[in-house]
């Protein structure tokens, strides 16, 4: 220890009068000229406070102490009053109601910041659990000795108003146990600061330093140690980490702004602000220091962009994705991990994008893949719909992810978030229409002509909830002796499909032997199994699943309204299984596109081999790069079919080509069109069958012509040649 010389005046001190001297105190900082002479006094009055605090045997070393040559004995009290810290008083409460207790904590002011906020919030919170005390008055204070100036403390006083007696004796009850907790903290938090500081050691090792340290605060030896109050001294190690990580994200952010000030400003401050409140401690003290800076400069630079974005063009879908590979570097392992940072704008009120449908995207490039717990964060913040989600995902068995995965995935991730873009649909109500299945029932009645005739069912969707599906059902059997009631079926076959709401009426005899009876009822489909990749409900699957269920359960039926249904799933089960040899998985692109073949009964008319061809054209659209030719045309000839697919990004070019082609008034069923929507590319396909073939010149020419217009109805907003140079010469 290293005490301060004094050379002045009364260097030698009467007995007993050297004690005020020991206790002077000064500022650790330089204070204001204008404050000077009220610093004097506050520090007077301070100095009272800390002799109040100051233990009785401390003091008794200080009172004997004569002057300033018995260096020893002065370095005996500080030393004496070192080992006391942090002490804790409490004044006796003023005698009439309301009551006034002071509260005064001195401590190190090393590795303490935040204690004075503490201490009040404790005693103000936790004196009364339940009940917060007022606070009427505080006195804080960093300051030193003046003849110990190299060590720093920390006193503060609180005063605390009580207001009546029951409350007074709750508060005398709670202080000697809350005392201890208050002290206790202070340390371990001092502590936890302390060993963080030293940079060379682990996480493990700076644990086993604090287990030591609490263990000796209680006097307990550290195999009997606490394990609750090592938890927390755990945490609060946890704790300081993520604020030194945080102040380092500072540090290396300041650069930005001073050589990319066009691209970073001072608001990315709120990002780093926003990322801490969203974040927790635990997450931030496990990732390198690069990886965070990453995540936070990129997610800024990502909301800035598409918010420039959606200003400039509030119609169109933009996304931003950045893939990011690092490890959780924990005590037991380090875990290989892939971060994805997305940006996206919502274009209509009621779509829902969320961490949900971006975990489904990247389970879609790399199967097997896992969500890393408590990694997600989701920014909604603005009014201008633009979402950015992070998420991180690992795999089984602490396996790392290799260079080809990470290259499908940020080829394969921009298409697979576009697709499941979640539209919410209000549920349908639609009461059963009583006269529609009286006329069903005479149907199918009329259907049942002689006695080997299997059942006649009719299906039809009812209604959906926002979790069920369902479908009534009208069913007409001749009924047999040996026959079962239908609910007795259902129940025993333990059906996967509830049923409900059975009516059974008998409406005539077969040979006036058979009865005819017709069963109506409801069943009920768990909606979730249903929904595809966009969210979208597919009713024709949910619908085939109803049948397959009552083909279990009954046996040979007849789907008497599923026919053209039936033929429509056997010519795509026929176009899937053309496009698979040629090892193409689009199943969802190509339902989309199979069932917006109008007219809808040359779905299962034309040929699978020519839809697969005008699929593959379609495939071929868009991977077009529509920033060098904003418009992809493009035709053949297969087995006298004419192809035609069409695409931009602005959709509006739909209504020029239609109104142009339905001038021709060619027949309905020579051309089949299709229009649909995907990854923000319209494409409008033709499949035409003239019977002289020379007339697919002509219905080019109407097609090139209709996007000459629409080129000049556009062209006052936006300058382009949407036409490919090949076509050209058409005009």
């Amino acid at each position: 220890m290293e005490l301060l010389s004094d050379e002045s005046e009364g260097f030698f001190s009467p007995e007993g009068s050297f004690l005020p001297r020991l206790l002077e105190i000064t500022a650790p900082f330089d204070c204001p000229e204008e404050n000077q002479e009220s610093f004097s006094h506050y520090f007077s009055a301070l100095q009272n406070i800390i002799k109040r605090l100051i233990p009785e045997e401390v003091l008794d070393k200080g009172k004997f102490i004569e002057s300033f040559q018995e260096k020893k004995t002065i370095e005996e009290f500080y030393d004496a009053l070192e080992e006391q810290i942090p002490i804790l008083r409490w004044s006796k409460p003023t005698n009439q109601a309301p009551y006034i207790l002071s509260i005064a904590v001195l401590c190190s002011s090393e590795y303490t910041h935040g204690v004075g906020r503490f201490v009040s919030d404790t005693c103000s919170r936790w004196l009364i659990p339940g009940k917060q005390l007022p606070l009427v008055n505080v006195v804080s204070m960093a300051f030193r000795f003046k003849l110990l100036p190299q060590r720093g403390y920390f006193l503060h006083e609180l005063f605390m108003r009580i207001d009546n007696p029951k409350d007074l004796h709750l508060v005398k009850a709670n202080l000697p146990s809350l005392s201890k907790e208050i002290k206790l903290n202070i340390l371990a938090v001092q502590h936890a600061r302390n060993v963080i500081a030293l940079k060379p050691l682990t996480i493990d090792q700076k644990k086993i330093i604090i287990q030591e340290n609490i263990a000796s605060l209680l006097d307990r030896p550290s195999r009997e140690f606490d394990h609750n109050i090592f938890d927390q001294m755990h945490h609060f190690l946890i704790k300081v980490s993520a604020e030194e990580k945080v102040t380092q994200i500072k540090e290396q952010i300041a650069p930005l702004l001073e050589f990319r000030p066009q691209v970073f400003e001072r608001d990315i401050y709120n990002e780093l602000q926003y990322f801490i409140l969203q974040f927790k401690d635990q997450f931030t003290v496990t990732r390198d220091i690069k990886h965070l800076t990453r995540i936070i400069s990129y997610k800024y630079l990502f909301h800035k962009s598409l918010t420039n974005f959606v200003l400039s063009q509030p119609h169109q879908r933009h996304l931003s994705i950045k893939v990011l590979k690092t490890t959780i570097q924990d005590e037991q392992k380090n875990t290989p991990i892939v971060g994805v940072l997305v940006g996206i704008n919502l274009l209509r009120e009621n779509e829902i994008f969320e961490e949900r449908h971006v975990l489904k995207a990247i389970q879609s490039c790399i199967p097997h893949v896992t969500k890393v717990k408590d990694s997600s964060i989701i920014d909604r913040r603005g009014s201008n719909k633009v979402r950015t989600i992070y998420l991180e995902v690992e795999k089984k068995g602490n396996a790392t992810f290799s260079i080809q995965e990470i290259q499908e995935l940020r080829k394969r991730l921009p298409t697979e978030i576009k697709e499941r873009i979640e539209s919410v649909i209000n549920p349908i109500f639609m009461p059963r229409n009583e006269e529609e299945v009286m006329r069903n029932i005479l149907i199918l009645s009329n259907q049942l002509k002689y006695v080997q005739d299997i059942p006649q069912v009719v299906i039809t969707f009812h209604k959906q909830t926002q979790t069920k599906l369902s479908f009534t059902i009208i069913l007409l059997r001749l009924l047999k002796p040996e026959d079962k009631p239908l609910q007795k079926l259902f129940t025993k076959e333990k059906s996967s499909i509830k049923f409900s709401d059975h009516d059974v009426k008998l409406v005539g005899q077969l040979r006036k032997k058979y009865p005819k009876e017709a069963n109506v009822f409801e069943m009920h489909l768990d909606k979730a199994a249903f929904l595809r990749k966009d969210y979208s409900l597919d009713l024709y699957e949910a619908r085939r699943a109803v049948f397959s269920e009552l083909t279990r359960v009954l046996g040979d039926i007849r789907d008497y309204n599923g026919g053209m249904i039936s033929k429509q799933n056997e010519a795509l089960i026929d176009l899937k299984k053309l496009l698979l040899q040629m090892n193409i998985h689009q199943d969802f692109l190509l339902e989309n596109y199979f069932y917006s073949l109008n007219p809808t009964y040359m779905q299962s008319l034309i040929a699978p081999a020519i839809l697969k061809k005008q699929f593959l054209i379609l495939l071929e659209a868009l991977e077009h790069d529509y920033n060098k030719q904003v418009f992809f045309l493009k035709t053949q000839i297969i087995d006298n079919y004419f192809l035609v697919v069409l695409s931009a990004i602005n959709p509006t070019f739909k209504d020029f080509v239609s109104q142009q082609i339905e001038a021709l008034n060619i027949e309905s069923i020579t051309v089949t069109s299709s229009f649909l929507g995907a990854y923000d590319i319209s494409c409008l396909s033709y499949l035409v069958r003239f019977d002289d073939p020379r007339h697919n010149e002509e219905f080019l020419k109407t097609i090139v012509r209709s996007i000459r217009i629409w080129k000049t109805t556009l062209q006052s907003h936006v300058k382009f040649d949407p036409l490919p140079p090949q076509y050209k010469k058409k005009m």
